[in-house]
C-alpha cells in the first residue's frame, strides 16, 4: 500500500475512536438499541442519495456506472455479501449494544483489540491468505503496545493485571461482536477483486438495516425521531454518513490495494493511542510511562509495516497459498 493510502487508514482508526464520545447525546435521545439501527439506516440513505447523483450526473459519458446493489448471480458472491450484512451490519451493533450493558469499558477496550487477530484467522481459514515475516514483527510490537497503553501490562510490576481480562458472559457477547466485524475484512476483500466496494457495502448495509428494523421495532418500537434535538439530528447524520458509511467504504478500497488483510487491519491496533490521545486532549488526562513505551511500539510496528512494504513491491497475491 502507498503512504496514502495509510493516512487513509489512519483516519478511519480516529473517526472510529471518537464515535463513542460523539454519539453519546444520539444514544440518551433515542437509546442504545435505535441508535444502532439509525448509524446504518442514515448510513444506506447517504449511500443512494450519493451512487443515485453519480449515476444521474456520471463524470464521462463512457464512465461505467456502478450498480447499487449486488446481483442474485453468481449466487454465491449475493450470499457472501448477505453474510457480510449479517455478520457486520446486523449482529455487530446488537451484540455491542447488547454487551455493553453487562460489560466493563475497560474490557471492550482489550477486547477490541482481538479484530485484527480475527481477521488474519479468518483470513487463513477461509482463503488461506498467510502472513510474512514483516506482519509477524508489526503484530508483536503492535500487540505489546496496546498491553502497556490499556495497562494489562503493568509498567511498575511488570506483571500482567489477569483481573482486567476476566472473561464472563457480557464480554463473550461482545467478542461476538468483535469477530463479526473482522468478517468484512476478509470476506469483503475477497469480492472486491470483481466488484466495486460500494456496491458489497450498500447491499449489505440494506440487509443489516432491514434485520435490524425486524428485531428493534416490535422490541422497542419505531426509533423515537421527535425526541431528537437539532444536535441530535447532526449527530446521527455525522454518526451514519462521515462515522460509518465513508469509512467503511474507504477500508474495502484499503483491502483492494493491500498485500494482505493483516496490512490493513494492523491499523486497527492505532484505536486505543488515538483514544488516549483524544482523553489527553479533552478529559485532561495525564500520560504515564505505559502509555509512552505503548504508544512508542504501536507506531513502531505500524511504520515498520509501511517501510517494509515500501521495500519489497509484491504483487497483490503474492503472500497468497495456492
Amino acid at each position: 500500500m502507498s503512504p496514502w493510502t495509510w493516512i487513509g487508514l489512519i483516519l478511519c482508526n480516529l473517526v472510529w475512536a471518537v464515535n463513542p464520545t460523539i454519539v453519546k447525546r444520539l444514544i440518551q435521545e433515542v437509546g442504545p438499541e435505535h441508535t444502532a439501527f439509525l448509524k446504518y439506516a442514515v448510513g444506506l440513505v447517504a449511500y443512494m442519495v450519493i451512487l443515485g447523483g453519480l449515476r444521474l450526473f456520471p463524470r464521462k459519458k463512457s464512465h461505467r456506472i456502478t450498480p447499487l446493489w449486488m446481483p442474485l448471480l453468481p449466487k454465491k458472491d449475493f450470499l457472501t455479501v448477505v453474510a457480510i450484512g449479517i455478520a457486520t451490519c446486523f449482529l455487530s451493533p446488537l451484540t455491542q449494544v447488547i454487551g455493553l450493558q453487562v460489560s466493563s469499558a475497560a474490557n471492550n477496550c482489550i477486547l477490541v483489540t482481538f479484530e485484527p487477530l480475527f481477521a488474519v484467522l479468518f483470513g487463513w481459514l477461509f482463503f488461506r491468505e498467510r502472513m510474512n515475516q514483516s506482519h509477524y514483527g508489526s503484530f508483536l510490537l503492535a500487540t505489546l503496545g496496546f498491553l502497556f497503553i490499556s495497562k494489562v501490562l503493568d509498567f511498575d510490576s511488570f506483571d500482567f493485571k489477569t483481573n482486567l481480562i476476566k472473561f464472563e458472559v457480557g464480554d463473550l457477547i461482545l467478542l461476538v461482536g468483535v469477530a463479526c466485524e473482522a468478517l468484512y475484512s476478509v470476506l469483503a476483500r475477497h469480492l472486491t477483486r470483481n466488484y466495486a466496494g460500494s456496491t458489497i457495502f450498500g447491499t449489505a448495509m440494506l440487509v443489516g438495516v432491514i434485520l435490524l428494523a425486524l428485531v428493534i421495532f416490535p422490541w422497542k418500537g419505531l426509533p423515537p425521531l421527535h425526541h431528537l434535538s437539532t444536535q441530535g439530528w447532526i449527530t446521527a447524520i455525522w454518526f451514519g454518513v462521515f462515522g460509518t458509511a465513508i469509512p467503511y467504504l474507504y477500508w474495502l478500497y484499503a483491502l483492494s490495494k493491500s498485500h494482505s488483510i493483516g496490512s490493513v487491519v494492523l491499523s486497527l491496533f492505532l484505536q486505543p493511542l488515538i483514544g488516549t490521545a483524544v482523553a489527553v486532549a479533552f478529559l485532561g488526562e495525564k500520560l504515564g510511562p505505559q502509555h509512552l513505551i505503548g504508544g512508542s511500539l504501536i507506531l513502531g510496528g505500524v511504520l515498520f509495516q509501511i517501510l517494509a512494504e515500501n521495500r519489497k513491491d509484491l504483487p497483490r497475491d503474492a503472500i497468497t497459498l495456492p
